[in-house]
C-alpha cells in the first residue's frame, strides 16, 4: 500500500490532526500528486493559518506546476516566519537558480547549509558548483559580544541574523561554555559517526532523541514523541566513549554544548550548584541543543556514599534539572559518560533522567580490524595478515590498538636510528607488542565482576548488560 493511501486511512479516524495531514500531504508531494497535496496543505492552513511546513508545502506544489513567482512569496512568507527555515532558503535557492538569478540562488543555498548542519542536495550543489561544505566553511563570523547598556540591543526574534548571534544575551549569564557548537559552525564536522566503529545501537539511539525529531517534526508529533531526554553510556576506559562524543557534534542538526568538570566545580558554598543550573539554563535557552557531561560520575555520584552536604547537595541540584517532569527540558538531549556506572546515584536511572543506558565494549573483531586498519595507514608497515593480529587482540580497547603500534613505531624508529636504514614495522613486532601488553579493560572488568557479586540479584540493565558481556564464550579472558 502506498504511503499516501495508509495516511489518508488514518485521516479518516482524525481528519483535523495537523500533524496527519502534513505527512499526508509530504507523501503526495513525493508521489506527485499535486492537485491533492495543495487540498491538504490548504486544509492545514485552515486550522493553523501560518503554519510554516503547510506554507512550504503550497510553495513545492507551485514550484513543480511552474509558478516560480507564487512559490518565492510563499517561500519568502516562511523566511518571514520563522528565519532559520532551511528548507524554505533552499527552495528559493531552486526558484532564483530557475530564473536566472545565480547570486541569489547561492545566497540562498548558503544561507540553508549554515542553518543545517546536515543539509545535502547533489543535484542543486551541482547546478551551483558549489557544496554545502564550502557553504559552512564560509558561515560569517560571530558577532563580537555586546557589554553594557548594549546587551539589551541584541538581534530581535523577527531578524534574519538572529541564528548567528552570540546566544547569552538574555538572560546575563555568568557562565560561558568553553565548548559551544552552532549548527553551521565549521569546526563541529571534524568527527562524525562515519569516523566511529561500531556503537551502531548508541549512534541511533542519540538519532531517534534528537536528529530525526528535527528532521521529522510532524511524523514525532503524530506519534506523541517529543524531542530530548537522558542518555548514560558506559563502558571500560579507552573504548571510544570520548570518541562518540566528539562525533554527536558532528553528527547533530543543533546546537552542542560540551560542559567539562573544571567549569562545574567551584570552592565557594552554592556555587558549584549554581554553575550547574546556569549550564542546564544555557541549554534550554538555545534548544534544541545537546548537552554532554564526561566523566559524570564526578557530579553524579551514589548519595548513600558521600558525606560531605556540598557535594549531595551538588547530586540533588543535578537530580532536580534533570527531573522529568520540567517542561522546559523538552528538545534538550543530556548524555553522560562514565567508566563507573555503579558509583552512580540509583535516581539518575529513573524515567525521565538516564532512562536509557548503553554499554560501550571493547571492540569486537570486525571493529578491531577497522580500528587496525586506520592506524596501519600511512605507516611504514610491511604486509601482514591482520586475522593474526585481530584475534591476538582479543579484550584490547580502541587506546590499546593504539599503544600498539605506537609502540610497535618507536622499537622500529630505534631500530632504524641505529642501523642507519629505514626499517618497516612487520607483523612479528606488533604480535610480539600486543602479546607482551594486558589490555587496560581486564582491571575494569575485573572491577565489575567484584559489584556484580555483591550485588546479584540487582535488576539493573546495567549490571545485566554487563554480565550478559562477561559470560559470552568469545569474551571469555584468556590466560595469560
Amino acid at each position: 500500500m502506498p504511503t499516501s493511501s495508509a495516511l489518508r486511512d488514518a485521516l479518516t479516524q482524525s481528519p483535523n490532526n495537523l500533524s496527519l495531514l502534513l505527512l499526508y500531504g509530504r507523501a503526495c508531494l513525493e508521489e506527485l500528486h499535486l492537485d491533492e497535496a495543495r487540498e491538504v496543505f490548504s486544509r492545514a492552513l485552515e486550522l493553523a493559518p501560518d503554519q510554516t511546513d503547510a506554507l512550504l508545502g503550497i510553495a513545492r506544489v507551485l514550484f513543480l506546476e511552474g509558478d516560480t513567482s507564487g512559490a518565492a512569496v510563499r517561500a519568502e512568507r516562511v523566511i518571514l516566519l520563522e528565519p532559520t527555515n532551511a528548507q524554505a532558503h533552499l527552495l528559493l535557492s531552486r526558484v532564483y537558480l530557475s530564473e536566472g538569478d545565480r547570486a541569489k540562488a547561492i545566497e540562498h543555498f548558503d544561507r540553508a547549509a549554515q542553518i543545517d548542519g546536515t543539509m545535502s542536495d547533489p543535484a542543486l550543489e551541482r547546478e551551483l558548483g558549489r557544496t554545502a561544505r564550502d557553504a559552512r566553511k564560509t558561515a560569517p563570523a560571530p558577532a563580537p559580544e555586546p557589554t553594557g547598556q548594549e546587551q539589551t540591543a541584541s538581534t530581535g526574534p523577527g531578524d534574519p541574523d538572529e541564528f548567528f548571534e552570540p546566544p547569552f544575551d538574555d538572560p546575563p549569564y555568568d557562565w560561558r561554555p568553553e565548548t559551544f557548537y552552532a549548527p553551521g559552525d565549521p569546526e563541529r564536522g571534524n568527527v562524525t559517526f562515519a569516523d566511529v566503529g561500531g556503537m551502531e545501537e548508541l549512534k541511533e539511539e542519540i538519532r531517534l532523541k534528537i536528529t530525526y525529531p528535527l528532521q521529522f517534526p510532524d511524523l514525532y508529533k503524530a506519534y506523541g514523541r517529543k524531542t530530548g531526554g537522558g542518555i548514560l553510556i558506559y563502558g571500560p576506559p579507552g573504548c571510544g566513549k570520548t570518541l562518540i562524543l566528539r562525533a554527536v557534534a558532528g553528527e547533530v542538526p543543533c546546537n552542542y554544548l560540551s560542559v567539562g568538570l573544571h567549569e562545574i566545580f567551584d570552592p565557594y558554598f552554592g556555587s558549584t550548584e549554581r554553575n550547574l543550573h546556569q549550564i542546564f539554563e544555557t541549554a534550554r535557552a538555545n534548544a534544541p541543543c545537546v548537552l554532554v557531561f564526561d566523566d559524570i560520575d564526578s557530579l553524579a555520584m551514589d548519595r548513600r556514599q558521600i558525606r560531605e552536604s556540598q557535594m549531595r547537595n551538588l547530586v540533588n541540584q543535578f537530580l532536580h534539572e534533570m527531573d522529568g517532569i520540567r517542561s522546559d527540558n523538552q528538545r534538550v538531549l543530556v548524555i553522560g559518560a562514565t567508566n563507573q556506572p555503579w558509583a552512580l546515584d540509583p535516581a539518575f536511572r529513573r524515567p525521565g533522567r538516564f532512562d536509557q543506558a548503553i554499554f560501550v565494549p571493547p571492540p569486537d573483531a570486525p571493529a578491531r580490524a577497522q580500528i587496525i586498519e586506520l592506524l596501519a595507514k600511512d605507516k611504514p608497515i610491511a604486509e601482514f595478515d591482520t586475522a593474526e593480529l585481530i584475534e591476538a587482540t582479543n579484550g584490547f580497547s580502541g587506546a590499546d590498538l593504539k599503544w600498539v603500534f605506537d609502540r610497535a613505531a618507536e622499537l622500529a624508529l630505534s631500530a632504524a636510528i641505529h642501523t642507519g636504514h629505514p626499517v618497516p614495522i612487520t607483523e612479528e613486532l606488533l604480535l610480539a607488542v600486543a602479546k607482551a601488553h594486558t589490555p587496560t579493560t581486564q582491571e575494569w572488568f575485573d572491577g565489575v565482576r567484584t559489584h556484580a557479586h555483591n550485588t546479584p540479584d540487582n535488576p539493573d540493565s546495567i549490571f545485566n548488560d554487563m554480565r550478559k558481556f562477561l559470560n559470552a564464550p568469545s569474551n571469555t579472558k584468556k590466560e595469560r
